[in-house]
């Protein structure tokens, strides 16, 4: 087992020492947690950080995950009398849960098939008799139909030689169908070979945001990188919003051949012709739409992937911005249409009052003046948060002229507002400011967000971030796993 981690480890954990990622894994199994081990004891795990440390403990629960799947297909196909030395050594040497899910798919016990019924039916002889003529294994002078009317069985609702041919057939393109080097190759040509084509729909609306993909197609292989894999990303969402169609195309043509030559080493015979009618159903009808599944679950994952990553790096940077502190904050949330939303808190963060200025207009100038000029009177305010939304930099500018006019030295910032509406529509924020417009609780979450972008930012996490198209249990653990490497460093 020993030999399989470490084989495991320096594939997913590039550059991390095996002696230090046992050491990481046995203080883990005593219960240290991530920022213990890497505050604590740099001298076992040779000076890891906490990103190294996480991705360790990962991507032993994946091996652990893996193992326990391998030895159940083992002793589920095993049990079935299936087991080959060829399908043990298949299962032993992959370590890719989707792989080994396609080495047991055929396997898999399901609802009666085609092929099942007709099993079940008795035609299973006649199978055999038509796959061994058709390889030229043995000889007959009976044609099919003369062999298959001996196959009539009404009791299992075969009653004419037609319809036990077409019994015979589905037996037959179940096992092509299943043969796994054929579709190993299969999977092979899609992802080296393939291009995702991406067409417009009945949906397709003008002036659409997908309006680069509406006559777009692009490699497989290149779409599966880090720098393309966003493309993959918006081509999806667009096949989810019916406004594309997306197609994988592989070489279908070569393939087809391939299969008709395992299907048959005579296909000019009658039997051969039956044969390669089987093997064009088993691609077509079977092979390319599961391949098909699976190259869209690659693409899916890897810019899921990537997306979280860039995702997680961008929340890391806001998490460790530096706070301003426990000061009085006026939280501006920047509209030129129908006015900023201002909203004032106090230096805990609780809300005062709100109101709406206007930047652009005649004595638009005057009426902020007089308005700061009065709240100035009463409170003191130590700071502007402007977010850098819409209009945010032209709000800034307009803020400090009228500031400078009082001969004000308040500090106007700009602060990221990314999630500020996200927060504003949350059932935190709907529960905090039951009273309050939506666009209120965007200024309150500016003002907050300059105070202590930890705490601001903690209510998005703990409500939802990202998009609904990518894998939200994995965006879900990144972010509680950066939430906690955030607090470490600070």
């Amino acid at each position: 087992m020993d030999h399989a981690l470490h084989s495991y480890l320096t594939k997913t954990v590039a550059g991390v020492p095996f002696k230090s990622a046992q050491a990481v894994l046995e203080l883990a199994e005593e219960g240290a947690t991530v920022p213990f081990i890497a505050r604590y004891r740099k001298e076992k795990t040779g000076n890891l950080d906490e990103v190294q440390i996480r991705d360790v403990i990962e991507a032993h629960g994946v091996f652990q995950e893996v193992v326990k799947r391998k030895a159940f297909l083992i002793k589920e196909i095993g049990d079935q009398g299936n087991l080959t030395d060829v399908i043990k050594k298949r299962i032993d040497v992959s370590w890719d849960l989707g792989e080994l899910e396609e080495i047991y798919r055929p396997f898999k016990k399901k609802k009666k098939t085609k092929a099942t019924i007709a099993r079940d039916a008795g035609l299973e002889p006649l199978a055999n008799w038509i796959w061994e003529l058709g390889h030229g294994l043995i000889k007959d002078e009976l044609t099919m139909e003369m062999k298959a009317k001996n196959f009539i069985n009404p009791a299992h609702k075969i009653q004419t030689y037609e319809e036990a041919l077409k019994g015979a057939q589905d037996i037959l393109v179940e096992k092509i169908a299943n043969e796994p080097d054929l579709r190993a190759l299969v999977q092979k040509d899609y992802v080296e070979q393939g291009r995702i084509i991406s067409k417009v729909a009945k949906g397709y609306k003008p002036n659409s945001k997908y309006e680069m993909y509406k006559e777009f197609e692009e490699s497989v292989k290149s779409l599966l990188e880090t720098k393309s894999s966003h493309r993959y990303m918006a081509m999806k969402r667009g096949w989810q919003e019916e406004e594309l169609s997306l197609e994988v195309k592989g070489d279908d043509e070569s393939l087809l051949k391939t299969y008709v030559a395992y299907a048959t080493s005579l296909p000019e015979t009658q039997f051969g012709l039956f044969l390669a009618a089987g093997a064009k159903m088993a691609l077509n009808v079977y092979v390319i739409p599961s391949v098909t599944n699976e190259v869209h679950r690659m693409l899916k994952e890897k810019s899921d992937e990537d997306a979280i990553k860039v995702f997680a790096e961008n929340v890391r940077k806001l998490l460790l911005a530096s706070p301003y502190g426990s000061h009085c904050v006026l939280g501006v949330d920047p509209g030129l249409r129908t006015g900023c939303k201002v909203a004032l808190v106090d230096k805990g963060g609780n809300f005062i009052s709100h109101t709406v200025i206007q930047v652009m207009g005649e004595g638009a100038e005057e009426k902020v003046k007089t308005l700061l000029s009065e709240v100035m009177k009463q409170i003191k305010i130590d700071a502007i948060a402007v977010g850098n939304g819409t209009a945010g930099r032209q709000t800034e500018v307009f803020l400090r002229k009228v500031l400078k006019t009082l001969e004000s030295n308040i500090p106007v910032i700009m602060v990221n507002e990314s999630g500020a509406s996200v927060y504003s529509a949350s059932d935190i924020a709907r529960a905090e400011f039951p009273d309050l417009d939506l666009t209120v609780k965007g200024a309150i979450s500016i003002a907050r967000r300059l105070q202590d972008p930890q705490r601001s930012l903690s209510k998005l996490i703990r409500n939802r971030l990202g998009s609904a198209s990518i894998n939200m249990m994995w965006l879900s653990r990144i972010l509680k796993n950066l939430w906690k490497l955030s607090l470490n460093l600070v």
